[in-house]
């Protein structure tokens, strides 16, 4: 085997090398078809995507030419590798994980991988009960991070240890035990505020960093936030991310682009898309355009049946929500 990896090094280290001017393909495909992939981020300075896994304890990497390489193999496949985000200017590859097989209730920590050398170099434990969901980096290397299971968004600054945090309330709370509060996470493009979703129910709050108690539900006109009532394609908004000045939320069988119209994030018209495949999770932007990943989590988890496979990472052409 150590033969088959010295002769397997070079052509992955060769895919890993910049690839500007490759054209990006609409669709990755994941190799695991029992992993259930979750989060997805994007690594611009060598063009490669990670995918996270709520199964298996993994960390994969594809790179510019579709290759698949696992990044990180835990030595506890009861952790679960939920959202993550890449901090290019540091190397860091920041991932939510999360044990949910050997506690009672769930115990979370946020872990911030060197992207060079794959070591996890950063461990941070959040509250003893707790379910890191998603997370975003900002340009001075504080991390903002969500948890399901309480009504807080926590603050890891720069070089820190632990965590603070910055804004608690009720309006965050899960609607009962179990069920998910605050999920997809993003900084707005003038790097002022936060954009927060609650899953259950749909919501979606503009939270200042100046002030975060002074955060505001965003009013939305246009398409229903959420999706239409009663479509079993959109149990519930997870993942979101901005491409621009759009903000693109994503649901199991949707995605969602809210276009804004004042300085404070507060308001917004909703437009929606379809033309997708059920499965969604998480987005992420890579070179300007927008990438989902296919993970059948809805399915699988709250289901209980087989996923779609492959699971996949694929671009969502941002023209489909031009007004026709």
């Amino acid at each position: 085997m150590k033969n088959l990896a010295v002769t397997l090094l070079v052509p992955s280290l060769l895919a890993l090398m910049p690839a500007c001017d490759l054209p990006m393909p609409e669709q990755y495909k994941l190799k695991s078809t029992s992993s259930l992939p979750e989060g997805v981020a994007y690594d611009g300075v060598t063009h490669t995507f990670f995918a996270t896994a709520i199964n298996g304890g993994q960390i994969t990497r594809v790179t510019p030419l579709a290759q698949e390489i696992v990044f990180h193999a835990d030595a506890d496949p009861n952790r679960s590798f939920g959202g993550a985000t890449v901090d290019e200017a540091r190397r860091l590859l920041w991932v939510c994980v999360v044990d949910v097989k050997t506690n009672p209730f769930p115990t979370s920590q946020v872990w911030a991988f060197n992207i060079e050398s794959k070591a996890a170099v950063r461990k941070i434990a959040l509250p003893p009960v707790s379910f890191c969901n998603d997370l975003v980096t900002a340009a001075d290397g504080t991390v903002y991070v969500t948890d399901s299971a309480n009504p807080s968004i926590y603050k890891i600054a720069a070089g820190a240890s632990t965590f603070t945090a910055l804004v608690t309330a009720e309006e965050f709370a899960p609607i009962a035990p179990g069920a998910v509060a605050l999920n997809g996470i993003d900084l707005s493009p003038d790097g002022e505020r936060l954009l927060v979703v609650k899953t259950f129910p749909a919501a979606i709050f503009s939270v200042p960093l100046d002030d975060p108690q002074a955060f505001v539900p965003v009013l939305t006109a246009g398409d229903a936030f959420g999706g239409p009532p009663g479509d079993p394609r959109f149990p519930g908004p997870d993942g979101a991310e901005f491409v621009n000045d759009e903000l693109y939320v994503v649901y199991d069988g949707g995605v969602q682009q809210l276009t804004f119209s004042d300085d404070d994030w507060s308001q917004a018209s909703v437009r929606t898309t379809t033309a997708v495949p059920t499965g969604l999770t998480s987005a992420t932007v890579a070179g300007d355009e927008l990438y989902v990943i296919d993970s059948e989590v809805f399915r699988v988890l709250y289901m209980g049946l087989p996923p779609i496979l492959p699971f996949t990472i694929l671009h969502v052409d941002v023209a489909a929500f031009e007004p026709t």
